[in-house]
Parts: C-alpha cells; sequence; structure tokens
C-alpha cells in the first residue's frame, strides 16, 4: 500500500519498548531522528514504557502505567539489547 508517497505495511505495526524514554533516544546522535521519521511516515505506532503480560491467540496483553491494553497481533518478533 503506498500512501503519501510511502510504501506501507498492509498490517499494523506496534513498536514496544520498556523504557519510559524517548523510543530510539540510545541510537545515534545524527541518525536517531531518521529511523524515527522513517517508522512514523510508514504508520508504525510506537509505544514507550509498556509492562509485557501474557501473549494468546487474541493477540498480545501489555500494560502501560497499570492500564492493559491488548494488541490484536498475529505475529511478535522481540529484539532485545544490553542494558
Amino acid at each position: 500500500v503506498v500512501r503519501d508517497g510511502f510504501h506501507r505495511a498492509p498490517r499494523k505495526i506496534y513498536l514496544l519498548q520498556r523504557k519510559n524514554e524517548k523510543l530510539g533516544a540510545r541510537l545515534g546522535k545524527t541518525t536517531g531522528w531518521i529511523h524515527r521519521t522513517s517508522l512514523q511516515k510508514e504508520g508504525v505506532e510506537m509505544i514507550p514504557n509498556v509492562k509485557y503480560e501474557r501473549a494468546s491467540k487474541e493477540g498480545l496483553l501489555i500494560s502501560i502505567d497499570g492500564v492493559n491494553r491488548l494488541l490484536e497481533v498475529d505475529t511478535i518478533v522481540v529484539c532485545t539489547g544490553q542494558n
């Protein structure tokens, strides 16, 4: 799907982060903003301060500041880094 000159995935995509800080804050100072802007233009919903509660056939249950939210997803990709 192409909108506004950008290719958009046919699925809803979420980028979740456990830390309560700007997503990609630790990316390179000269390139981090480019990555965030590209994701925004692609329609990726970026959510910080997430606690992962449970994955089920209904999707991924997360909580943000103690409030539960079910993301109706059928695929989950986990990327872990170093702390």
